[in-house]
């Protein structure tokens, strides 16, 4: 087939024009009558121009299935039933074409294009498989490797199995694969270098945890290595594999190590083996101090020294700390590691002691619960060191300034609308003096949203900088439900939302598996577990998802085309089913709110967060259901997770808010039972909202708008007072966005008001600081009671 026709064919099918495509696939066959490609490309365009009467049996699984007939080793054939294989879901027969041929035609090119198939898969059995292929094969084999090489991959190939996909092995397998793994490195020693070792210990440590004896064998490894010089695996392989009682080798070693290198763990180590060999502790603490100098290792050391030889913590150990590191940032995380051994008289005692009395002093006293000041005493007395750093360094003041904000609404139960308002006074007015402080930044986001106002968050947002992975951890404080909290499709909030969810969850976290290739092929056997781990986070990210359901539901909320959005979703979608493991990865880092912020009990101010894993499941079912309703399709896997959820206990719809409840119910019926209840759900809505103020309004309006559109874009419905029903509810409800978001802005206007006045007012004067100008909050609700109404 010349470039010239399969450029032609390629492009018809892109453009959907399967008939004539097929015309010229039937043309080019008769010229090319044996080829492969050529037969499976006429399947495949038959199949794409009516999937539902495409009998797999008949065509593609009688000549290339399990049992097929056919076998190929063209390249081209083998991607395209790759291809075809996964758009059926049948993702083991996607990887066993490369198998098969590899069985009957044993070469490089076909073996390595499976290993890359099944790394871009994920399928780490078929990886397995693969490598021991690759290491099979004998000999140099090009690209840089050799067969030795080709035996590492194998055997970390079966670690990768074991740690992500151990569900896949059989009782079996998981006797022989381990074995094999070790006996095919034990035949290639000495090993050459230590990326070599670490798969060894790999090997030992993860397929034979419980195995003593080769734990010694790691240990005799890694000795001569960690001998010559330091490398950070070896020592952790070291500090994991070394017997406990092993004393001597302990106290000996980690003396050598920390000659070179100042680490803790190595100090803790060597600090617990001098014990055991009778050491004096006098004498232990001037071994690590000429080991690693005066360094904060090295004053921690007198505490871990006092904890291990007297279980507890002498004045003059934590002297010797305190004097050096009472006004470091580190401070309060060290001691509170030994806050049990140490008596608090003695903390105020030693701070008390202490030249150079500062904010950080200050800070780390009110940290540990032993500050004289109340949190406005102590902002007042140091509020002078604002203007006296470097703009971009940001002060350690924002402590009390939290602690104030805390006060006020981190309660369970709703707070006044006064303090939420009075918080973000505090920490706007403090915003101004430490412009790049990050704690303070993100909880005026956070309250932004709280009160719905996207378009006063959004910028605030954009000056943290997230990018690259921050967006999987740190998105979700905007990006929870924007959707429903600011539909202007026109605005960079939503732009950026679109523009996160191809580039970073689909492009650049794409390319993972290309990395963990490159790892395999320069010998960085120590980095592919780490990519790979990550890889699997991103595939099942619960932002990922979250996103993408919202997406969806955004573009059907402003008339907008979904097809690209559904078909990505899809192929996501495939992705965990490939794995074999359907469910999601919560990424989200709740803790940039601060230590004491939990995910399971957030605050009401930060509850619009708070959309689970199985509310995110919920999402992307309901919209699977929706786009097969006007088809009156039903999926069998759809069908399955649906059995899953309710086998699984208390249903999760019984977690969603009660809109979100009632839309997925609605779907669902329509879905599941023909619509049978419709009617009622539709009539018992109650157009007036639970909540008449904060992100909820938009929220549940919203939400009632894109269930009640969605179900009137529907031919399917019939029934003429179903119709009239929703079509009156749209209207009812468009009529009273107004007034609702009307009488919300003038409570806000009233709230702000008395910010001048009462004990907001004197908290303000304290602080020196200008109540909220209410004007830039009602502008912001005002724009998205704008961008509600229009829809």
């Amino acid at each position: 087939m010349t470039s010239r026709v399969d450029d032609e064919i390629s492009n018809l099918m892109k453009r959907g024009s399967y008939k004539l495509c097929l015309q010229k696939v039937v043309q080019s066959r008769k010229q090319l009558p044996n080829s492969s490609y050529l037969k499976v490309l006429e399947i495949y365009i038959k199949f794409r121009m009516s999937p539902r009467k495409f009998n797999y049996e008949d065509s593609l699984g009688r000549l290339y299935g399990t049992n097929g007939t056919e076998i190929t080793s063209d390249t081209r054939a083998l991607n395209l039933l790759h291809t075809f294989f996964v758009e059926l879901g049948r993702y083991e027969e996607a990887l066993q074409v490369y198998e098969r041929a590899n069985f009957k035609y044993q070469g490089f090119e076909i073996a390595l294009t499976w290993f890359e198939k099944t790394l871009r898969d994920s399928n780490y059995k078929q990886m397995v498989k693969s490598c021991q292929q690759l290491a099979k094969l004998g000999g140099d084999l090009g690209e840089g490797l050799s067969h030795r090489d080709y035996i590492f991959w194998y055997a970390l190939s079966i670690v990768v199995l074991f740690r992500f996909q151990s569900h896949k092995v059989a009782d079996q397998e998981k006797r022989l694969l381990p074995q094999l793994a070790y006996r095919s490195l034990c035949n290639v020693k000495p090993f050459q270098s230590a990326q070599e070792v670490y798969v060894f210990c790999t090997v030992c440590e993860e397929l034979f945890p419980d195995d003593e004896q080769k734990a010694q064998e790691i240990i005799q490894e890694v000795i001569p290595r960690l001998e010559r010089s330091v490398d950070l695996y070896m020592k952790n392989f070291f500090l994991r594999n070394l017997k406990k009682d092993e004393y001597s080798t302990a106290f000996d070693l980690c003396g050598k190590l920390l000659e070179r290198l100042n680490d803790f763990e190595l100090i803790t180590r060597y600090i617990h083996a001098a014990k055991n060999l009778s050491k004096s502790k006098e004498e232990t603490l001037q071994n690590i101090a000429l080991y690693v100098g005066d360094s904060r290792n090295s004053r921690l050391a007198h505490l871990e020294a006092d904890r291990v030889y007297d279980n507890r913590i002498s004045k003059a150990a934590l002297g010797h700390y305190v004097q050096k590191f009472h006004n470091k940032s580190c401070c309060t995380t060290d001691l509170n590691g030994y806050r049990d051994f140490i008596d608090e008289s003695s903390i105020r005692e030693t701070f008390n002691e202490c030249d150079g009395i500062d904010l950080l002093h200050e800070v780390n006293l009110f940290k540990l619960g032993l500050s004289e000041f109340t949190p406005v005493q102590a902002y007042v007395k140091y509020e002078s060191t604002l203007v006296s750093k470097p703009i971009t360094d940001y002060s350690a003041c924002s402590t009390y300034i939290l602690r104030i904000m805390q006060d006020l609404i981190l309660t369970e139960d709703e707070p006044p609308l006064e303090n939420v308002l009075l918080a973000l006074t505090l920490l706007e007015n403090y915003q101004i003096k430490d412009p790049h402080n990050y704690e303070t930044s993100v909880w005026i986001v956070a309250l932004y949203m709280y009160l719905g106002c996207v378009p006063l968050a959004f910028p605030q947002y954009l000056m943290l900088k997230t990018k690259n992975v921050q967006v999987d951890i740190a998105d979700f404080i905007v990006y929870s439900r924007f959707a429903t909290m600011f539909p202007l499709k026109t605005h960079d909030y939503i732009k950026r939302a679109y523009e996160n969810l191809e580039k970073f969850y689909q492009s650049s976290a794409g390319r993972l598996s290309q990395l963990a290739q490159i790892a395999f092929e320069r010998k960085s056997y120590s980095k592919i577990i780490g990519i790979l781990e990550f890889n699997d986070r991103i595939d099942r990210s619960s932002m990922k998802w979250l996103m993408a359901s919202e997406s969806v539901k955004m573009a059907r909320l402003c008339n907008d085309k979904r097809g690209e959005l559904l078909q990505s979703m899809h192929e996501q979608w495939r992705l965990m089913e490939m794995i074999g493991n359907i469910s999601f990865s919560d990424n989200r880092d709740y803790r940039i709110f601060g230590p004491d912020i939990q995910q399971d009990k957030l605050p009401h101010v930060l509850r619009y967060l708070s959309v689970s894993d199985e509310i995110i499941m919920l999402d992307c079912i309901k919209e699977f259901m929706i786009e097969l309703i006007p088809s009156r399709e039903r999926d069998a896997k759809l069908e399955s997770y649906l059995e899953k959820m309710r086998a699984s206990g208390e249903s999760p719809i019984h977690a969603a808010d009660s809109v979100d409840a009632w839309s997925f119910e609605v779907f669902h019926d329509l879905y599941a039972n023909d619509g049978a209840n419709l009617l009622e759900l539709v009539k018992n809505l109650s157009l007036h909202p639970q909540s008449t103020s904060t992100w909820r309004l938009s929220h549940e309006y919203l939400t009632k708008m894109h269930t009640l559109k969605t179900l009137d874009s529907f031919k399917r419905i019939k029934d003429s007072a179903l119709k009239d029903s929703i079509k009156t509810n749209i209207k009812l409800l468009r009529d009273s966005c107004d007034s609702l978001f009307s009488q919300y802005i003038s409570h806000v206007t009233e709230m702000c008001g008395k910010l001048e006045t009462g004990p907001s007012g004197q908290l303000l004067q304290s602080l020196g600081y200008a109540p909220l100008d209410a004007e830039n909050i009602t502008k912001g609700l005002l724009t998205v009671q704008k961008a509600t109404r229009n829809l």
